[in-house]
C-alpha cells in the first residue's frame, strides 16, 4: 500500500482486516519456527503447485502465440517440464525441500561471489562488500556440508519472514485505528 491509501477513510475503517492479517502472519510465523519439518513439507507443496501453474501459464501462452514465432517451442518444452516438475514436487515433496535447500545454498553462493566482485570493482562499501561476500560464502559452505542446517535455515527464513510481516501489519493495524 502506499502512504497515500494508507491516509484513505476506507482502509482505516478496515483496520480489523489487517489486524487480522498481522496475527494470522504471526502465528504462521511462529508455526514455521516451532514445527520446522512441517514448514518445510508445507514449502515444498507450494512450491510445487506455484511449478505446477507456472509451466501451465507458460505452456498455454506459448501455444497462443503467432506460429512461427522465434523461441516458442523452447517455451512450451520449458513450461511442460517445468509443470511435470510442480507435479513430480507435489508427489514426491522430499525432493521438494531438497530443491529448496539446493536453491538457499545457490543464492548464498552467487550473493557472496557477487558481492566480492563489487567490492573488487568500487571502492566504496568495499569492506562491507568484502565481509557480506565472506560470509555468504561461509554460509554457502556450511549448507553444503550440513543438510539439515540448511533445511533448518529454510525453514527459519519462512518462519522469521512471517512474523515480521505479520508483526509490521499489526503495527499498521493499531496506527490506523488511531487515526480513525
Amino acid at each position: 500500500m502506499t502512504s497515500s491509501t494508507l491516509g484513505s477513510p476506507d482502509v482505516a475503517k478496515r483496520w480489523g482486516w489487517i489486524l487480522a492479517d498481522g496475527i494470522l502472519g504471526v502465528v504462521i510465523g511462529l508455526f514455521a519456527l516451532v514445527f520446522q519439518g512441517a514448514t518445510l513439507l508445507l514449502l515444498a507443496l507450494f512450491l510445487g503447485i506455484g511449478l505446477l501453474m507456472s509451466g501451465i501459464i507458460e505452456t498455454t501462452a506459448a501455444l497462443r502465440v503467432q506460429h512461427g514465432a522465434p523461441g516458442r517451442w523452447w517455451v512450451v518444452i520449458f513450461g511442460v517440464i517445468t509443470a511435470l516438475a510442480g507435479i513430480f514436487v507435489i508427489f514426491r515433496p522430499v525432493a521438494g525441500v531438497v530443491i529448496l535447500v539446493v536453491g538457499l545454498l545457490l543464492w548464498f553462493l552467487f550473493v557472496g561471489i557477487n558481492d566480492l566482485f563489487v567490492a573488487a570493482r568500487t571502492s566504496e562499501h568495499r569492506i562491507w562488500n568484502i565481509v557480506m561476500g565472506v560470509l555468504a560464502l561461509l554460509a554457502a559452505l556450511i549448507l553444503l556440508f550440513n543438510f539439515a542446517a540448511a533445511a533448518s535455515t529454510v525453514a527459519i527464513l519462512a518462519g522469521l519472514g512471517f512474523l515480521l510481516r505479520g508483526a509490521s501489519e499489526i503495527g499498521l493495524a493499531m496506527n490506523l485505528r488511531r487515526s480513525r
